[in-house]
């Protein structure tokens, strides 16, 4: 565990109580009481960021109050109300292990249930979550998720599980990690200028399936003859159609912030398409992105703010690909999914660097380097990456979801 400093924000109201930053794979936050917000690095778990709602001498309101005396001690309520009401006097505070760790799992669990290609509403997250709101005494989190699986499961199986669960329907298609890997192989020179992401964060949750990678998460195709780009995507089990027509596809001029064409999706079934209107021929411009939104009035992200999004999905799936998790492609071998996991981690570091953020990019390269030992590793450009690089990364079990692959 790292220590973390307060200091305060006096526009927002809040004390933040900083630790040791998170590394290339992001954060995953968690808010288990109202005015209290947790980040907690993907890579090693380690709770990298507190924010606490603190305006002022009355310092964090009672449940918040609560759970910094379970996470921090008696004294950490005190020490953020002193840092709201006297900055500049700081005393750091030490996560509780156990507590901590307890809600590290659940935060980097709904962390990869928003991107795994398993469904969020798969009954087998809902029943993981409980367990672990269960283990870090976040009750109503705990009903909340067990009420969600007893909705999901129509009946209870009288017969041994596994016979039970091989009857029933995967909402997962075949993934196929191998073809995967060699798409991305093939397709990273193909086009060099067209770029693409599928931000969580841009649209409703739960509306679109993700696939194994950023790569698949949207099939892109330059149809130059048409003058146009084809955006097709996958739509989540239950996916609300209201929430689709709210969603837009749009090719983006990141140096300029300047959207060039949009267009909304259409289709019947899983599979929607949007058709964007090429304005003059793609190589007349140095970089375009693919994106999808929600809503007309989104602002367009910087280049590095592309690079950055799409670098923490390249972790996301390497990450993923590093449990290898057999019930998303359960034909794939161990050496497939390493495969995966190694391109994942190079396309992670590439984005990081053009992102200009060369301690991620590093800690990049030092994962594809336990996976690849041909990968040239420089030295650590700063205390912080060294530090971060001598965490250990977490070693532990897939998720039931992926496990089961439903």
């Amino acid at each position: 565990m790292s220590d973390l400093t307060p200091s305060y924000e006096p526009e927002a109201g809040q004390v933040i109580l900083e630790g040791l930053p998170a590394g290339a794979g992001g954060e995953a936050r968690l808010v288990p009481v109202a005015g209290l917000d947790l980040a907690f690095d993907r890579a090693d778990g380690h709770l990298s960021r507190a924010i606490v709602d603190a305006d002022g001498a009355d310092g964090p309101g009672e449940p918040a109050a609560a759970m910094l005396v379970r996470l921090f001690g008696q004294e950490a309520p005190g020490v953020v109300r002193d840092a709201a009401s006297r900055p500049g006097e700081s005393r750091v505070l030490s996560p509780e292990p156990g507590l901590c760790a307890a809600l590290s799992s659940l935060a980097r669990l709904d962390a990869a249930r928003a991107t795994s290609p398993v469904p969020r509403s798969s009954p087998w997250w809902a029943a993981e979550a409980a367990e672990l709101a269960e283990r870090a005494g976040l009750q109503a989190r705990a009903r909340a998720e067990a009420r969600q699986l007893r909705q999901s499961i129509v009946r209870a199986p009288v017969e041994p599980l596994g016979p039970w669960l091989a009857r029933q329907p995967s909402p997962v298609p075949g993934l196929d990690v191998a073809a995967e890997v060699e798409r991305l192989e093939k397709d990273q020179v193909l086009l060099p200028g067209l770029q693409w992401v599928l931000d969580p964060g841009l649209f409703p949750e739960g509306l679109f399936q993700p696939g194994l990678s950023p790569h698949s998460d949207l099939l892109i195709r330059h149809e130059g003859g048409a003058g146009r780009i084809v955006v097709e995507a996958v739509l989540a089990p239950g996916a609300e159609c209201a929430a689709l027509g709210r969603c837009q596809a749009r090719l983006v001029d990141p140096a300029v912030r300047r959207v060039l064409s949009h267009a909304s999706f259409v289709g019947a079934g899983s599979r929607v398409r949007a058709e964007l209107p090429l304005p003059f021929p793609l190589d007349e411009l140095l970089q375009t992105w693919v994106e999808v939104v929600e809503g007309e009035d989104r602002p367009v992200r910087s280049a590095k703010g592309h690079r950055i999004r799409r670098a923490l999905r390249w972790a996301d799936a390497a990450l993923r690909a590093e449990r290898g998790p057999a019930g998303l492609a359960p034909r794939a071998t161990g050496d497939d999914w390493a495969a995966l996991a190694a391109v994942a981690w190079d396309r992670c570091r590439r984005d990081w660097e053009s992102a200009g953020d060369t301690d991620r990019a590093f800690l990049a390269a030092r994962r594809l380097a336990a996976i690849d030992p041909r990968t040239c590793l420089p030295e650590a450009p700063s205390t912080t990456a060294a530090r971060l690089a001598s965490r250990a990364p977490l070693q532990g079990p897939t998720y039931l979801a992926e496990l089961l692959g439903r």
